[in-house]
């Protein structure tokens, strides 16, 4: 009653009423049912399959009254003969008691399937994930990056905290490991009077799966730990956005050692130039937007751990994981991130189940890529657009 007042209200201003959802397959539409409507879903169904049953079978008892009467042998009922008057009131019945269940059930279907296409057509709207930076120093952005990962570490009860390294890449895409960088970030650590940070081990760190049925391994003269939420292991990544490297995005991450899964990331927009006299601060935002609303509805469907493809842009690679592990229940797997870090260690197929793929988009303002999602054994499926841009603190 309440829809149909409101399409008159539409239609009484001139406004075209919206087209219904597109419907959903019987087979899929439990999938958008809360449990209840489930019930009540199953319970149709199963009274509708009842009486389409006992509707075929009056129709059967009929069709074969007509094929006695026409051939003179009327069927026979407990030694009875009927009627062919009398069948066809038998059978007529049996198909009114069937044409009632399939009625009862009716409303029941059409109320629960328009639900599950309107929660379909809801879960298939675009959605955006973004982050604004203000600019830091680059020491202060460490010393807060880290400190807030080691509280965090504690707080899920990891016993020890392993920084392993850290990696730069320059404008021009080159590769280097400050070991400064990695220090900067154990000075951090540090600051904490209950630390939990382990000490370096002399022969350092290198990733290695000796098999897929095994768990990773991070050192030589570490013990792998046997659960989660043992050792975690904790890395820098730098991205430079100027010429001269003085600008860039820097991240610090942290990953449980036992299922090498990133659980934590901290991001800054950091320069490592003085300040110019009376310049405003800069902004920095990046915002993924997610034309049908993939990220969320993968991390409903279960736990999904994902790499990148080799071809893959570093930064946006950096970007998303970002996202992913702050704004989404998607994992990101930290094994490629390990050795890059550190440059010791060889990736394999490590279990993902799907990965991304982050391509760089030439031509228009800024800096864009297309994120595309390719499940193994399967096709890739574009996810939508990542940009990284630039403002003026307080510019619109």
């Amino acid at each position: 009653m309440y829809a149909l007042l409101a399409s008159l209200f539409i239609l009484a201003a001139g406004e075209v009423a919206p087209p219904p959802p597109p419907p959903v397959p019987d087979a899929e539409v439990v999938r958008y049912l809360k449990p209840g409507e489930a019930v009540e879903w199953n319970n149709a169904l199963r009274l509708t399959q009842q009486g389409e049953l006992r509707a075929k079978q009056g129709n059967s008892i009929m069709a074969t009254s007509l094929a006695a009467a026409a051939g003179s042998k009327a069927p026979k009922v407990g030694g009875l003969t009927e009627t062919p008057e009398q069948i066809k009131l038998r059978a007529q019945k049996i198909i009114d008691e069937g044409t009632a269940q399939i009625q009862q059930a009716a409303p029941s279907l059409v109320r629960l399937r328009l639900a599950a296409a309107v929660r379909a057509a809801e879960s298939l709207k675009p959605i955006s994930f973004s982050v604004d930076l203000v600019q830091k120093g680059w020491a202060p952005a460490i010393a807060q990056s880290a400190k807030r990962l080691e509280a965090q570490a504690r707080g899920l009860g990891f016993q020890h905290v392993h920084v392993i390294g850290a990696v730069s890449v320059s404008s021009e895409r080159k590769i280097s490991r400050p070991v400064a960088f990695t220090e900067d970030i154990r000075g951090g650590m540090k600051l904490s009077e209950a630390n939990v940070l382990a000490s370096a081990p002399s022969t350092g760190y290198r990733y290695s799966l000796p098999s897929a049925k095994e768990r990773p391994t991070f050192s030589r003269e570490v013990a792998a730990p046997v659960s989660a939420n043992q050792i975690a292991l904790v890395w820098g990544e730098f991205y430079s956005i100027a010429a001269d490297d003085t600008y860039g995005l820097m991240f610090i991450r942290m990953a449980d050692a036992y299922s090498m899964k990133v659980i934590a990331s901290e991001a800054a927009f950091v320069t490592t130039a003085p300040p110019a006299a009376g310049a405003s601060a800069v902004v920095c935002n990046f915002t993924l937007n997610d034309a049908r609303n993939f990220i969320p509805r993968l991390g409903q469907s279960g736990e999904w751990i994902l790499g990148y493809d080799a071809q893959s842009d570093p930064l946006g690679a950096a970007l998303l994981t970002h996202l992913c592990v702050t704004q989404t229940s998607v994992g990101i797997g930290a094994a490629s991130y390990f050795i890059a870090a550190t440059g010791s260690g060889v990736a394999g197929n490590e279990g993902y189940k799907a990965k991304w793929g982050v391509e760089a988009v030439t031509g228009g303002a800024g800096i864009s890529y297309q994120v595309r999602s390719t499940p193994l054994g399967a096709g890739a499926i574009e996810v939508g657009r990542l940009a990284l841009g630039f403002k003026a603190a307080g510019a619109k």
